[in-house]
């Protein structure tokens, strides 16, 4: 897959159209592919051939198959342990049936699209791979740099053949250093330094070209002429590119060795086979997600279809006599620094080891590890990459921490236990920072009520949080749980969530479980639609009341109907059915729709200060009920009301002066029947008005709207007042059955 603004997405950039870079690159990694390869396999007790056949294999099957535009596959030295242990067991030839094998396992996991395990590798861990891999690179390659080839290329083991760790090799590697090897490496390093130089890299030749090749031309040139002038002097044969040479074609197909299908009723190549499939699949994946991390492009490879590559060439691997392959990270991250585009990169390589093997094995031989040793020392530089420790160290500790200890892993062990100890460490990251913080649920506590609203997906590692959570719940909390969102709960989530129903009774807390629907996959809760003709009529006037009154408690504990407005735009166009007429005042904290949880086309709204009422009210109240056949009037008041107190502190402004005065009445109303005392309480007096205010407007309603007295007379529907706290959210009704049928 590849992003919008990569210029891939063009069907003008075809493969061959960046031939000038991928040649080059492609080059570039078959000069490191060729060393790696061999001392991959000198480690593996293998057959060196073994190696290189599956450099070809990786550069011209698997490129071809995979979807990876920048990865190599080949021998992987994270291998070369497993591998050296199956081959003492089995021997090679029954080695190679069970490669096949699990090439073909490989293949299974891909067609069961197994690679999206993938997408799970914590990028700390990967991150962790990539500069771990950096620091060995540079380690390693120091010892070859000066001279020192005891050790053979590719070893990425802190503790090598030679009986030596990857630090302690370092003094004793000074005893044995060569100035020839050492002017090499200077000038080579020399080169790939300014080649990367600002001033240089702006100029067309040095962008669109690496240095990698002058490099390789500068090394074996000055070895040649030390050769000349110095022989003694020169580095010799163990110090150079040592490929086998064969006399043609005829020769390489002699060096093939095939599989012993005889061993194939052995049980222990089934358990090698499953071992090297798990192992190979799991470092390709890695390795997939590191490589498209470098990638320039962002592309993104399809890890199915790279566990099916990986597993056809492995097939061919072990038919052919070669090791098990899996993309590995040095050669495909050089790949990526040696300005490689496209996979044609990959081809080139694995071509040109395939005819240099076969045809002109001897031009390779004179080419110093010192070169190739200062290669891999500018690659394992930028593959540390130290901004990374800034950026992994802002991330927080639960990132850091496995970054650093995956770095540690690889450094002190190996590439698998050093993968092993970033993933445990990442395990343990995730399972803490599920404990410490709430992923699963967004937690809202208001006054004394404490709200825990359940996210898509609740699994058991949310077990240990939850617990935490409701063992600190005082006594006597009010407690929401709301699970309307979940379209998954883990069992034990739900074992401890019903339990909690029986605890939270003892310990005198008040729960509340909105859309409780079981555990496992759960069904969506269905939306919320606006009433229709047939549900309106079905309605009672104390069923409308009931409604709002659960709509008032799902508001007061922050809860709400799922709800598309679009939908019940749509649902509504053809006509509405409310099923109530709310009279409320303006105060924009008193909007009615939300109050009680309703959406469009659920209730008419009425609105004025002080939610009085006048003819224009009476007119509104007379077409919602008896034209659009809503069963319920509700009068709703509110505390702390601007026009409450405008009316008992007198206030005069032009029109609002009008509106005031039919306030007033329940003014004098509360003051006649009051105590002087209690008068003196300016906020008692305001609420006391509001209440009245409210009860008078009911009657008024009766008094000044015959056809809505007829209504309620014969039961057809329902008045009430009622009382909005905007401090707690609660809605209180006055009496209210005694207007209801």
């Amino acid at each position: 897959m590849t992003p919008k603004n990569s210029p891939f997405n063009n069907p003008d950039h075809r493969l061959l159209s960046h031939l000038k870079y991928d040649v080059p690159a492609g080059f570039a990694v078959f000069l490191v592919a060729i060393p790696l390869s061999l001392g991959i396999a000198l480690a593996s007790g293998a057959p060196l051939f073994a190696g290189l056949v599956t450099a070809v294999v990786g550069g011209m099957v698997v490129a071809a198959l995979s979807g990876s535009a920048l990865g190599i596959s080949g021998a992987a030295a994270g291998l070369a342990v497993i591998v050296w242990a199956a081959i003492q067991q089995l021997g090679f030839e029954a080695f190679l049936l069970a490669v096949m094998l699990a090439g073909v396992l490989q293949i299974i996991l891909g067609l069961l699209k197994a690679g999206v395990v993938a997408y799970y590798f914590p990028s700390s861990v990967v991150n962790g791979m990539l500069s771990g891999i950096g620091i060995i690179l540079v380690l390693k390659q120091i010892p070859h740099a000066i001279g020192y080839d005891a050790d053979y290329e590719g070893d990425e083991s802190f503790l090598q053949s030679d009986h030596y760790s990857s630090l302690s090799e370092l003094p004793h590697m000074l005893a044995y250093s060569s100035n020839t090897a050492l002017l090499i490496t200077s000038l080579c390093l020399a080169v790939l330094v300014l080649w990367e130089w600002p001033v240089l890299r702006r100029q067309g030749f040095f962008r669109d070209y690496q240095g990698v090749l002058l490099a390789v031309v500068i090394g074996v040139v000055v070895n040649l002429s030390v050769q000349a002038y110095w022989p003694d002097s020169a580095l010799q044969p163990g110090h150079l590119v040592l490929l086998p040479v064969m006399a043609g074609l005829s020769d390489v197909i002699n060096h093939l060795h095939f599989p012993d299908f005889s061993a194939i009723a052995n049980p222990k190549v089934y358990l090698s086979a499953l071992t090297l499939a798990m192992v190979a699949s799991l470092e390709a994946l890695l390795s997939v997600e590191a490589i498209d991390k470098l990638d320039p492009y962002k592309r993104v490879t399809p890890a199915d279809r790279e566990l099916v590559a990986q597993g056809v060439g492995n097939v061919i691997c072990g038919l052919v006599g070669g090791l098990p392959l899996t993309q590995v990270v040095i050669r495909s991250s050089f790949n990526i620094h040696s300005g490689a585009k496209t996979r044609v990169a990959c081809w080139v390589h694995g071509i040109l080891i395939a005819a240099t093997v076969t045809f002109v094995p001897e031009l390779l031989n004179k080419i110093p590890l010192a070169t190739l040793a200062a290669i891999l020392l500018v690659v394992g530089y930028k593959l540390v990459n130290p901004k990374m420790y800034y950026i992994m160290y802002k991330a927080g500790p639960y990132h850091f921490i496995p970054f650093c200890l995956t770095v540690i892993g690889l450094v002190f062990t190996d590439m698998l236990v050093g993968l092993a100890i970033g993933l445990m460490a990442a395990l343990v990251s995730i399972l803490l920072e599920n404990f410490r913080s709430a992923f699963y649920f967004q937690a809202l506590q208001l006054g004394s009520k404490t709200i825990l609203r359940l996210t898509e997906q609740v699994t058991f590692l949310n077990k240990a949080h939850l617990k935490h959570i409701f063992k600190g719940l005082p006594v006597d909390a009010d407690v929401v749980i709301d699970a309307t969102r979940c379209k998954y709960i883990d069992y034990d989530v739900y074992e401890i969530i019903e339990d909690f129903q029986d605890d939270a009774k003892l310990r005198g807390i008040r729960l509340t479980i909105e859309n409780w629907r079981g555990y496992g996959t759960l069904a969506a809760v269905g939306n919320a639609r606006p009433p229709t003709y047939n549900a309106q009529q079905a309605l009672a006037p104390a069923q409308v009341l009931a409604i709002l009154k659960e709509g008032n408690q799902r508001f007061v504990n922050n809860l709400e109907y799922n709800r598309n407005l679009l939908e019940q735009v749509n649902d509504t166009q053809q006509g509405q059915y409310p099923i109530a007429i709310i009279l409320s005042c303006i105060d924009s904290r008193t909007s009615v729709e939300l109050i009680f949880d309703q959406g469009l086309g659920d209730v008419f709204s009425a609105r004025v200060a002080g939610n009085v009422i006048n003819e224009d009210i009476l007119g509104s109240m007379e077409f919602a009920c008896k034209v659009a056949g809503s069963k319920l009037i509700v009068v709703l008041g509110h505390s702390h009301c601007g026009a409450v107190k405008g009316a008992c502190g007198n206030v005069q402004l032009a029109h609002l002066t009008g509106v005031l005065d039919k306030i007033k009445p329940a003014l004098v109303q509360v003051q006649a029947e009051s105590l002087p005392e209690q008068l003196a309480d300016y906020d008692w007096l305001v609420q006391q008005v509001a209440d009245k205010n409210v009860q008078l407007i009911v009657g008024q309603i009766r008094q000044r709207s015959p056809l809505l007295q007829g209504l309620l007379d014969a039961g057809e529907i329902g008045l009430v007042g009622a009382m909005h706290d905007i401090e707690s959210g609660q809605v209180r009704f006055y009496d209210a059955e005694a207007d209801l049928v």
